[in-house]
């Protein structure tokens, strides 16, 4: 796994290390929490009908590109969006783009957390977006609503969150 730090201090050192530490430690139960609910977001939503076609399983399997030659996942940080106390970070997932199958993107998926929950999603991806000010991210941190059925879904389902941040 590949690691983004930006903006990166003397004085957020340790609040930054904190929360790489906490994702590090977490790291399986905080990715099968972002994939899987971005799987019900997903589902759910006119843009990706192919989606509920396929079982989570195949979600995980067929959607993350394991053979990708840059990175498969890259855990991604702004030190300037953990001023709040929150551990807000980001993986971008390798996606396949295989058009025979079905595909959710063309080259990768990011994945916006907050402590333990996905907060948002997004596709567009210019490999930039972490480094912009907290106020210009809010859109990709601001998904949650969004994502309340899905997570309705998961707890329903016994899901098991990583402990909170």
């Amino acid at each position: 796994m590949d690691l983004v730090v930006w903006n990166l201090s003397e004085d957020n050192l340790e609040q930054t290390e904190r929360v790489i530490r906490y994702v590090l430690n977490h790291f399986n139960r905080l990715f099968e929490t972002g994939w899987t609910v971005l799987y019900h977001y997903l589902c759910k939503i006119e843009p990706y009908p192919s989606v509920a076609k396929h079982t989570i399983q195949e979600f995980f399997v067929e959607q993350v590109n394991f053979e990708s030659s840059y990175y498969t996942i890259q855990l991604e940080i702004n030190c300037d969006h953990l001023k709040d106390g929150q551990a807000r970070y980001c993986f971008v997932v390798a996606t396949t783009c295989d058009y025979r199958k079905w595909t959710i993107a063309d080259d990768n998926m990011r994945v916006y957390m907050i402590g333990n929950k996905a907060c948002g999603f997004n596709d567009d991806n210019d490999d930039c977006q972490m480094r912009d000010s907290l106020e210009l991210c809010e859109d990709f941190y601001g998904m949650g609503d969004m994502l309340s059925e899905g997570y309705d879904a998961m707890r329903a389902e016994g899901f098991q969150f990583a402990e909170p941040f």
